[in-house]
């Protein structure tokens, strides 16, 4: 093996031109393999620490569904023929939820989507998550960056209205949108057609870290969201009535409880003012309610944070796990299926990046081996020499290949080496998003890449394929030529 070595080094450096030629593809190949997969791997991660920390968690429970459900909704076009389906058993998988040691912060949610409106004069879409705002706080504490007022209180009804929902109803009312105006939302939603309900507006936030598609979405108290959604919240239970009770309630018809229609009827004075919003809404009774988990068969998801990303795979087992043992129609889904298509099509990018690197992969090959076949031929007498003197075939296949690892491995140490100081400047400096898609991709306004070591193993791992590959034409060359055509043809 030592000769084979030494006889691969002799011939590199009598062919530097040819051999430095395939080292600058060697080491341009690591370089750009490092840089692209260390800052698409940084980016990845930059995205996941977003949401999970901020908006979906580690876990979305949420019940049984086909299509892609999300924390938005559903993103196909099965949200044309399916409301969000409730979670059911809701008290059961939270009591289930809440004896995991791991499970950090738990934070139910619903969502919707409603029209905004103010004084019939300004309107706007806007997506709606219904929230207990103590949970939300615990699970994701720095989300949100409040521009004015203040959060609602557990049971108390009103909305957290996004920035960009407060300056497009601006634009268009033709003023600020202010910490207690009140504003119209309606909802129309598969399971609870039309319906209308007016809140007040306790503050004007942004997420801290947002996207266009989280831009749109305000927080609204959970009996609101319901109430617009149509979701069924009441739960009825038979009563157990004692003999006595029974005996009461026998000898009553509907005609001695409530007596005749006459008696419904009273004369009213008419009012010739038209009733404003507010007073028609007043109907549907107070805005404060006592206790937003009163109603907990109500919610569309469960967002789970974990203690450590470790529990990971054993917290959707034991899941999975008790769902089947209890027969309840849920599910759990990672936090890229809860984060949406946005995040889902920042991840998609590096399909894309790999495929760019399998193109230039390929015409590096060919490159290498081209230069290969002529460094070979140029040889050729050289090599017929050595065969005609009792050199076996497999002596002169590794001698090529040894001269193609070598190649490999020196330029690769320095494509990687370049790639090391290039990315060391980039940590420090910071790669700043120029716009809001690569705020998106890189998980944040400014990207810090580091050094992947993944990223170095897969590009040695891809190098090597390639410089085997490139090989493997040239040697087949040699070894269909006999050696006394090899001197002849030198002899030419």
């Amino acid at each position: 093996m030592k000769i084979v070595l030494l006889i691969a080094w002799r011939n590199l450096k009598e062919h530097r031109s040819k051999t430095f030629i395939i080292g600058i593809l060697v080491a341009l190949g690591i370089a750009v393999l490092v840089i692209g997969n260390s800052l698409m791997e940084t980016a990845a991660m930059g995205i996941e620490r977003s949401y999970v920390g901020n908006y979906t968690g580690h876990l979305m429970i949420s019940g049984r569904h086909q299509g892609r459900l999300t924390m938005f909704g559903f993103q196909d076009l099965s949200a044309l023929d399916q409301p969000i389906p409730l979670i059911p058993r809701f008290d059961e998988v939270l009591a289930f939820v809440q004896s995991l040691p791991y499970v950090e912060a738990i934070s139910p949610q619903a969502a919707g989507n409603a029209v905004v409106s103010v004084d019939d004069d300004a309107r706007t879409m806007a997506l709606v998550f219904g929230v207990d705002p103590q949970a939300y706080r615990q699970a994701f504490p720095d989300n949100v960056q409040l521009l004015g007022g203040r959060f609602f209180d557990p049971g108390e009804e009103g909305i957290l209205l996004s920035e960009l929902t407060a300056e497009r109803l601006g634009r268009r009312l033709g003023r600020d949108i202010e910490v207690g105006d009140r504003i119209l939302l309606t909802g129309i939603s598969v399971r609870g057609g039309l319906r209308l309900r007016e809140v007040p507006v306790h503050g004007i936030f942004r997420f801290r870290q947002s996207n266009p598609q989280l831009d749109s979405v305000s927080l609204l108290d959970i009996h609101t969201t319901r109430a617009l959604a149509g979701m069924s919240v009441s739960r009825v239970d038979v009563a157990e009535l004692t003999a006595e009770e029974q005996r009461i309630l026998g000898s009553l018809d509907e005609e001695a409880l409530f007596g005749s229609v006459d008696d419904l009827l009273v004369e009213v004075e008419v009012q010739d003012t038209p009733a404003s919003t507010g007073q028609f809404l007043d109907i549907l009774g107070p805005g404060d309610i006592a206790d937003p988990w009163e109603d907990s068969a109500a919610w569309h998801f469960l967002l789970l944070r974990l203690s450590d990303e470790r529990y990971l795979a054993q917290a959707q087992q034991e899941l999975n796990r008790f769902f089947a043992d209890q027969e309840i129609q849920a599910q759990v889904g990672d936090w890229l299926q809860a984060a949406g298509a946005i995040a889902q099509l920042s991840f998609g990018v590096r399909w894309v990046f790999n495929l760019i690197v399998v193109v230039i992969a390929v015409v590096a090959v060919i490159i290498i081996m081209n230069t290969l076949v002529i460094s070979v031929t140029e040889r050729m007498a050289e090599i017929g020499t050595m065969r005609a003197i009792g050199a076996q075939k497999p002596f002169v296949r590794s001698m090529i290949l040894a001269e193609t690892f070598l190649i490999t491995g020196i330029f690769g140490l320095i494509g990687l080496g370049v790639a090391v100081g290039i990315l060391q400047i980039l940590y420090f400096t910071g790669v700043e998003a120029p716009n809001m898609f690569f705020e998106v991709l890189f998980g944040g306004p400014v990207l810090y890449p580091v050094l992947s070591l993944s990223s170095v193993l897969l590009a040695f791992a891809v190098i090597l394929v390639m410089a085997i590959l490139a090989s493997l034409y040239p040697a087949s060359i040699v070894m269909r030529t006999s050696p006394v055509q090899a001197m002849e043809s030198s002899a030419e």
